[in-house]
């Protein structure tokens, strides 16, 4: 139960520090974090359409 508890309150005080972050900071966290998501997700579809051989994200090639 130790390091459950560790684990939780080290969130709790990262979700204390981000809410005495700017405005600014936060939106620039999740922009970064969107970016991160969009390329992931670019990244999967290149995937899917290279092992099933279809265009899912419509550009016109597969991969």
């Amino acid at each position: 139960m130790g390091i459950l508890w560790e684990v939780l309150q080290t969130g709790m005080m990262y979700g204390q520090k981000r809410k005495s972050d700017s405005v600014e900071d936060r939106v620039q966290y999740l922009e970064d974090q969107l970016e991160s998501t969009q390329s992931t997700l670019r990244e999967l579809v290149k995937k899917i359409e290279e092992i099933h051989g279809l265009d899912i994200d419509g550009d016109g090639k597969v991969g």
